[in-house]
């Protein structure tokens, strides 16, 4: 596999659908966290709101999105045989997760960029979101370790009762509620820091996409149903905006119910980017968004690296006199280039070895015999 050419594992097997999603998230969490300068541009404003008064949900929304795909690693093979391979999945997952993360923990360690004490133990441990730690943008991954162990373990028991789809879908359900219930109790304690990290306050996020997902896989008749209400997925998109834009300012309202209201509109964007992409697909806007998704996993491991170059160009810049619009656009388009680049050469001389070793030690075990007109990009596959 070449470095700089070639599909590598990850493009087989995808739809640039999902892809697309996952180069929002992305940009919106770069957005939130690159360095920029005040300049008083009117229009410079309009599209600096978005990333800066929002931007971290999207984390959020990799949450849903990830509910969506994993949880079909998992959920198709259990429609398909009635059981899951939970062994199989979590050593994939390992595969998959692992040696980008690893290798991001061993250059801290290296480059002696914070003290060991503020990240070694807690994310080796995987615990940051609880101890906290320095490499702050990886508080997110260990919720999604921790997903990683709590749906394979339902689903286990889901197979053992031998329940339906409904079924699943209400327990899950109700798991979201509970998770909703504990996280505006912690709110209203004052517990916003754990409102916004635990797992057990944010898995409700991964969970709708779960859900999504059981009924993408269990009953594909129902989310035809749901797919061609094309209106009402525009309607809850719209509202899904309203929310980003006015309500997540109120820390204490879009902690408490905030994430869920996110999580279900982010299901009802990935529903509408599924099916109703059309002509759009083939755009350069679309597609060059897609591209960026396709390394997204990286990036995100990444992209703090790029805030020191940004500091320093805005301070060289404004030693010059440019304009603080010209200093804007130069910083920010620079940070986005130095993470993309650094998240693009880590996933393809990282992340695809072991993708490939995992794929030929661990190869994913296909059939056909379940919803069998789905896309690629959902059956998992590379994706995830």
């Amino acid at each position: 596999m070449k470095l700089f050419g070639g599909a590598g594992p990850a493009k087989a097997g995808r739809a640039i659908e999902l892809d697309f999603v996952r180069g929002i998230a992305i940009i919106m969490v770069m957005g939130f966290h690159f360095h920029a300068v005040h300049t008083g541009n009117y229009l410079i404003q309009i599209i600096e709101y978005p990333l800066k008064s929002f931007g971290r949900e999207g984390v959020n929304l990799f949450f849903t999105l990830s509910g969506f795909l994993v949880g079909g690693l998992l959920l198709r093979q259990y429609a398909e045989t009635g059981h899951v391979d939970a062994r199989r999945f979590i050593i994939r997952r390992i595969f998959r997760i692992w040696p980008a993360y690893y290798v991001l923990i061993a250059f801290h360690v290296l480059a002696g960029r914070h003290p060991w004490n503020s990240f070694l133990v807690q994310n080796l441990t995987h615990l940051q979101n609880y101890l906290g730690t320095s490499i702050t943008q990886t508080w997110s991954l260990a919720v999604e370790e921790h997903f990683y162990l709590v749906l394979p373990a339902l689903l286990l028991m889901f197979s053992r009762w031998r329940l339906g789809a409904w079924t699943i879908v209400g327990v899950l359900t109700g798991i979201c509620a509970v998770v909703l219930t504990a996280r505006c109790f912690a709110v209203a304690g004052g517990n916003l820091d754990g409102a916004f990290a635990y797992t057990q306050y944010r898995i409700d996020s991964l969970l709708v996409g779960v859900i999504l997902s059981a009924i993408y896989w269990m009953k594909p008749g129902v989310y035809h149903q749901l797919a061609k209400r094309k209106w009402l997925l525009i309607f809850s998109v719209v509202l899904l905006c309203a929310w980003l834009a006015f309500a997540t300012r109120n820390l204490v309202l879009d902690e408490s119910i905030g994430y869920t209201i996110q999580a279900l509109g982010f299901a009802a964007l990935i529903v509408l980017v599924l099916e109703y992409s059309g002509s759009l697909r083939t755009s350069w806007i679309y597609r060059g968004v897609a591209w960026i998704g396709l390394y997204s996993y990286g990036i995100y491991l990444w992209h703090s690296l790029a805030l020191a170059p940004g500091d320093m160009l805005i301070r060289k810049a404004t030693a010059l006199g440019l304009a603080p619009s010209l200093i804007w656009v130069v910083a920010l388009a620079a940070q986005f280039a130095i993470a993309i680049a650094i998240g693009y050469v880590t996933t393809r001389a990282i992340e695809y070895p072991f993708l490939l070793m995992r794929n030929a030690l661990f190869p994913e075990k296909r059939s056909s015999s379940v919803r069998e007109e789905v896309p690629a990009a959902a059956a998992g596959g590379q994706l995830s």
